[in-house]
């Protein structure tokens, strides 16, 4: 029998010392509440991710069998549906302490594939990183500019501040941030005391146990660690005299839970975040991690199609994405930071193994530039996986010079580095294309098709590396003023240095 295995989510950020890996879960949606979720959480063993049968064709499925018939097969086997993504995407989350529940399920003629879902523990503890305090104080006068602003190097390597000036993204055009919870009060979220952080439509994912250890708290705008805050920052940090400003910072950010403050996490997580970003027609969400699946306490972010395990997820992380894409959101993700080639990646993992969501196809992957546009030491890169490049940092935790400046809980801010950095970035863009060239419909909602935002991303980029598409920067490094003014002209940056892997 083969061993137990771990699926786990992780945030591709970078402190000192080496990699942060932060995981990332999500249970509860489409009609089952992370509270009902609870009631039983702390009496069953496990969780499952059940990939059901059936047609899967333009993000709709199909099942092979109803409603009650899944239902029954479960409670035949022992367990119960935690929660139901079955209308949308043919996947359900089951939980059970009967220890043969995989093997029943998997025998079944309604079942494709069943993967255990382990809890994992990558987040690092908040006292690793130390915030700076707020520049200025919560009352105090609005100048001109926000003061952070001269250390964002990365906002005036993709340009912009120039950009703003024509499109600072509008409230209509909503980014989903997949992370650990937003710090909603966080000054820099606010302008004119209103908040950009939409936790109305926020989205708890994390099993709440009142008698479990650590599981933080359920409120979306309260951050169970500091990596959501950080993202969130980036993407849209207000432009109101304090502190710094994000890509997009008109647009509305949308919390959704997926850690707790212990960093444990349940991979089933990342496939119903994603399915709720597609219920809730989010247009842009971004996602800073990496769906693992490993021997218990080991770690690797590969999925490979010949682990049946890893192959369930895999099958229900790309359901979820065709889903979200078919319902109007663009999925934005961070390639990861072990300097992998994902196109060739090094042993046991073969070219049936997949960073996922980053390669996951409907995905814009992003890859990590330093303050001179090379490529990170760190970030993984790749033909075919490397869609775009975005400043995420190439230097030292806690060095502005080097690494990004954004928001961190309790009105402060913090300089880290990694892929979790650059991804934001590009979702920002992809907020601000939105919101340029989106058509507003009669519900008041922004649309503008996944495939239409990808292209003028990529085309609006600056082409630096080699002529034209290459394994390290993709389609170049995002721009985003040429992105608002519809330049696709083409454009080239002599100065950045060529991927170190070219002379390999």
């Amino acid at each position: 029998m083969r061993p137990s295995r771990v699926v786990r989510a992780s945030l591709a950020a970078a402190l000192a010392g080496g990699l942060i890996l932060l995981p990332a879960s999500v249970g509860g949606a489409s009609g089952t509440t992370a509270g009902a979720a609870s009631t039983t959480a702390s009496t069953l063993s496990q969780r499952y991710l059940v990939v059901l049968a059936g047609t899967h064709e333009q993000g709709t499925f199909a099942s092979t069998g109803s409603a009650s018939a899944v239902e029954s097969l479960v409670r035949a086997a022992g367990g119960r549906v935690a929660t139901d993504l079955r209308s949308q995407i043919g996947v359900v989350v089951v939980e059970s302490a009967n220890p043969t529940l995989a093997a029943t399920l998997a025998a079944s003629p309604l079942v494709e594939e069943v993967g255990a879902d382990w809890r994992w523990k990558g987040l690092p503890d908040a006292s690793q990183a130390t915030p700076m305090q707020s520049p200025t104080g919560n009352n105090a006068p609005e100048p001109q500019d926000d003061p952070g602003e001269p250390a964002q190097w990365d906002m005036q390597q993709i340009r912009t501040d120039e950009a703003h000036a024509i499109q600072g993204g509008i409230p209509a055009v909503d980014v989903g941030i997949l992370d650990s919870g937003i710090d909603g009060n966080h000054v820099d979220f606010k302008k004119n005391g209103v908040s950009n952080v939409d936790c109305a439509r926020g989205h708890n994912s994390v099993t709440f146990v009142p008698d479990g250890p650590g599981v933080g708290t359920p409120d979306v705008c309260s951050d169970n660690q500091f990596h959501g805050t950080h993202v969130a920052g980036t993407v849209g940090a207000r432009a109101n005299g304090l502190g710094i400003v994000g890509v997009a910072p008109n647009v509305t950010l949308v919390p959704v839970k997926v850690c707790d403050s212990t960093g444990y996490c349940y991979a089933s997580a990342v496939v119903d975040g994603i399915t709720y970003a597609g219920d809730q027609q989010f247009d842009v969400i971004n996602m800073s991690f990496f769906v693992d699946d490993n021997e218990f306490q080991q770690s690797t972010e590969f999925k490979c199609m010949d682990d049946p395990v890893q192959r369930s997820f895999r099958l229900a992380v790309e359901r979820a994405i065709q889903y979200a894409r078919n319902q109007g959101v663009t999925p934005v993700a961070a390639l990861g930071n072990s300097d992998e080639d994902l196109a060739h990646p090094s042993e046991p993992n073969e070219n049936n193994c997949e960073v996922v969501p980053a390669e996951t196809q409907g995905v814009i992957g992003t890859s990590s530039l330093g303050r001179n546009s090379e490529k990170a030491g760190y970030s993984n890169y790749g033909t075919g996986a490397t869609d775009i490049a975005a400043p995420g940092g190439n230097g030292t935790t806690g060095d502005c010079q080097t690494t990004i400046l954004s928001t961190f809980p309790g009105n402060a801010y913090f300089c880290i580095q990694g892929t979790s950095m650059a991804s934001p970035h590009a979702a920002g863009v992809a907020a601000l294309i939105v919101s340029q060239y989106g058509r507003m419909g009669s519900d008041g909602d922004v649309k503008l098709s996944p495939q239409k935002v990808e292209a003028l991303m990529q085309g609006s980029a600056i082409d630096i590396g080699l002529p034209g598409y290459d394994e390290c920067f993709g389609n170049g490094r995002i721009d985003a003023l040429r992105a608002v003014t519809g330049d696709t002209s083409g454009l080239s940056d002599a100065s950045a240095p060529h991927c170190p892997e070219y002379a390999e």
